[in-house]
């Protein structure tokens, strides 16, 4: 484990989006939610071995690729679903978009708040009306707020689960709720479930659409291995779709939109749901121990609140007792980088991703505890 992640390749100077925001800033990165720590050496080998091979044509998506996902989902999430059903994507953000657009009448968009940022984007892009409703850390989804979203015309849910950015898993009592109330007013749910091998508390992914063969048929799950084995710069995705209309308009809508795919994505998602497991069980431990230390920091200090993750890498951190103005501009002067809560609906918070080395971990919580008590 230790030689894993107890180290990290340097990654200023590497084209990074996280590194490069803080570019010759003395800054520590803990925002966006790719980790610094380097791919599984199975991955890295399978790379290796295709790039020797020096072409990298028009490519089809393999059919082991595609049994390599069935087989992925079965083991990992208790999922049995049909290779049939997979229909290949750029990545997620873009899938979320082509999904709503492959709709018959996706009417008015219901989006909880928090929510990541591109998923509240859709409505914008598409030229849809969106309404929203809470999501509380440890409540769940607001299904009051959603039931009158839903009575007053909202027809497609966007999702994100497990939740980012509070880290929520959901309980199989919440998701059986919001099951049920998706059949009692035939909402279509398109659910981005690419943290669902990132669970921290013990438990197993069930995706939205295993619960039953309603929510299968009215369900559009969005899976990657790009958030579990850091692979965000090499995207890859697949729509997992029963429902036989919407996965052929889906495959329509890509036509002429979507490129063809990545030869090496291919290969490093193939490598990663195949022989990757003994990596990300020893990642899984990690965190677990990152996030121990996350909560043993933040229990000593006043006026600030961590709502525990049950899964992800993102720690969502409640600083509005503080009573700054900006808060992520704040934490910056001392020195560490955290996303901000605003981006993503509610301001007052941030977001700190602690998939990094324990000791960079360590070096941030430190110029955190400084920023607190400074205030």
């Amino acid at each position: 484990m230790e030689q894993w992640f107890d180290t990290a390749p340097d990654r200023q100077g590497s084209d990074s989006v996280k590194w490069d925001r803080y570019r010759q800033r003395d800054v520590i990165p803990m925002w966006v939610a790719d980790m610094d720590f380097a791919v599984a050496p199975v991955i890295d080998q399978a790379i290796r071995q295709r790039v020797e091979h020096g072409v990298y044509g028009y490519a089809a998506v393999p059919d082991t690729l595609k049994q390599a996902c069935v087989e992925w989902l079965a083991r990992r999430w208790g999922w049995s679903i049909s290779p049939s059903w997979l229909v290949a994507l750029p990545a997620v953000v873009p899938g979320i978009n082509f999904a709503v657009r492959a709709l018959a009448e996706p009417g008015a968009l219901a989006v909880p708040c928090p929510i990541y940022p591109p998923i509240a984007q859709v409505a914008a892009n598409l030229q849809l009306p969106m309404q929203r409703f809470s999501v509380q850390p440890g409540q769940g989804w607001d299904l009051i707020e959603l039931e009158r979203a839903c009575q007053q015309g909202a027809k497609t849910l966007l999702l994100s689960v497990p939740h980012n950015p509070i880290g929520q898993r959901f309980s199989h009592q919440q998701r059986q709720a919001l099951a049920q109330l998706c059949q009692r007013y035939r909402v279509q749910v398109v659910s981005d479930e690419i943290h669902g091998d990132l669970i921290l508390d013990g438990h197993g992914h069930q995706p939205l659409a295993s619960l039953s063969e309603d929510m299968a048929q009215r369900t559009l799950t969005l899976i990657s291995a790009g958030k579990s084995f850091n692979l965000a710069g090499l995207p890859f995705a697949f729509a997992v779709v029963a429902n036989a209309q919407w996965r052929q308009r889906l495959k329509r809508q890509l036509l002429g939109h979507a490129p063809t795919h990545n030869v090496l994505a291919m290969v490093a998602t193939e490598a990663a749901w195949r022989q990757g497991e003994p990596w990300l069980e020893a990642l899984l431990q990690y965190l677990k121990g990152n996030l121990a230390l996350i909560e043993a920091r933040l229990a000593a200090l006043d006026r600030v609140v961590l709502h525990r993750p049950d899964a992800t890498t993102l720690a969502w951190i409640d600083c509005r007792q503080l009573g700054l103005d900006d808060v992520k501009g704040h934490f910056e002067q001392y020195g560490v980088g955290f996303s901000d809560g605003a981006e993503f609906g509610q301001a007052g918070f941030v977001r700190l991703n602690f998939a990094c080395p324990r000791a960079r971990l360590t070096h941030g919580l430190d110029r955190f505890r400084q920023a607190v008590l400074a205030v």
